[in-house]
């Protein structure tokens, strides 16, 4: 299955196969009678338009409705078909590099992970990008013409209308970078770019705990603290891209650690991943143990590990950061009202202590006179659900199928070779 996108004004009949495209992602396995009874629309114009679909390969047959009470005439049951084309997903973190191959559902196919290496500089790590996507490609053996776009989550500030980078505090040298630009003209296939944490939040929204959730937010923890946020259904962009940057909100006057952002007193400095180890590093070069930890910076496994083992320092630390991160997301909750909270990222493995740390820390923060029901969750797409939620923005552009103007739609359509 060969697919285009093409620009232009669609038809009504465009935009109701678009419906009955987004009613069988949504409700599959599904009938023609139920597709037709939802959209009104005759049962002989609604196979019409599902029989074009089966052509272009998006839906398929996958058997029989159980028989009616009366023993009429069993339903066939339709469902969208994944595997009718595919996407690629790119997650630029501060350390590592992360490219799936996905098909129409974000199902993972092939992965490559490599090192950032964010000290080369922007050209470098894009060249390095590029390279890779081209050998994702090819050691899958998928024809291109089959890829109908790349989707990019890129940490930092980004106008993803134009898909420039406008900033990026822990990837040096990251301003006002062209990236959609760039990799369009090297690569060949639409482009569409977002904030990394945004992307995780599309994920959740699609696949995830906030499936069916109109107002949530997502705080990645690592590096640097960010957020995605969605209310009414709508994912938080605002001017320059800026919109829930909850991990510099200056949290500490009295601070003397500098953001990477160049500010002073973020809450990035009291509780990402960075701030945690330096922390504990500090009350350790100030103990009498502090043989007892070697010579060397400790990572994050160990801190894993000496939490779970109870070891003193460690575990103050750790509960002080669970604290700062209740802070954080009191803001949120005070910004936003969210119905739930979701956490991703490092801190996630510091387990079920640590997230009720948190939770103490929200109610005591938030307001303490109004009854506690905040819904706090730690995220459970694992480790690639930055991938995930970026082939997703590829989807929902391409497809575009919460957008029912005639104007300016994309239609996907089959090539005949």
């Amino acid at each position: 299955m060969v697919y285009r996108k093409e620009s232009k004004n669609i038809s009504l009949k465009e935009i109701n196969k678009k419906n009955i495209l987004k009613i069988v992602i949504e409700m599959s396995p599904v009938s023609r009678i139920d597709i037709s009874k939802q959209l009104k629309i005759s049962r002989p114009t609604t196979s019409a338009y599902i029989g074009d679909l089966i052509k272009d390969g998006l839906i398929e047959e996958v058997g029989k409705a159980d028989s009616t009470p009366s023993g009429g005439k069993k339903a066939v049951l339709l469902q969208f078909n994944s595997k009718a084309g595919y996407i690629l997903g790119v997650m630029i973190g501060v350390k590592t590099i992360r490219i799936a191959l996905t098909d129409l559902g974000s199902n993972i196919m092939e992965i490559i992970k490599i090192p950032t290496e964010e000290w080369l500089g922007p050209d470098a790590v894009i060249d390095k990008l590029i390279k890779n996507l081209k050998k994702i490609v090819r050691i899958s053996e998928v024809n291109k013409e089959e890829i109908i776009g790349i989707g990019i989550g890129a940490t930092g500030l980004v106008d993803s209308k134009i898909g420039l980078v406008i900033f990026s505090p822990n990837l040096d040298g990251w301003n006002n970078i062209k990236l959609k630009e760039i990799v369009e003209e090297k690569i060949g296939l639409p482009i569409f770019i977002e904030n990394e944490c945004r992307v995780q939040a599309i994920a959740e929204k699609k696949y995830g705990l906030a499936k069916g959730v109109k107002n949530f937010v997502c705080v990645e923890t690592g590096i640097g603290i960010g957020t995605g946020v969605f209310i009414d259904n709508k994912l938080m962009v605002g001017d320059k891209g800026m919109a829930g940057e909850v991990g510099h909100i200056i949290t500490n006057l009295a601070g003397n650690r500098i953001c990477h952002c160049g500010n002073i007193g973020c809450l990035e400095t009291l509780c990402s991943v960075n701030s945690l180890i330096d922390d504990i590093m500090a009350d350790i070069k100030k103990s009498e143990r502090f043989s007892d930890y070697g010579s060397s910076r400790l990572k994050t496994e160990d801190l894993y590990r000496l939490y779970e083992q109870g070891d003193e320092i460690v575990t103050r630390n750790v509960e002080k950061n669970a604290e700062y991160m209740g802070i954080g997301i009191s803001n949120a909750i005070k910004m936003f009202s969210p119905e739930l909270i979701i956490i991703h990222g490092e801190i996630i493995k510091f387990g079920k202590n640590y997230l009720n740390k948190v939770k103490e820390s929200v109610s005591k923060n938030t307001f303490p006179k109004v009854k506690d029901n905040y819904n706090i969750q730690f995220s459970k797409l694992g480790e690639n659900v930055g991938l995930i939620g970026a082939t997703s923005i590829v989807f929902n552009n391409i497809f575009d199928l919460d957008n029912l103007n005639v104007a300016g739609q994309y239609i996907i359509k089959k090539i005949i070779n």
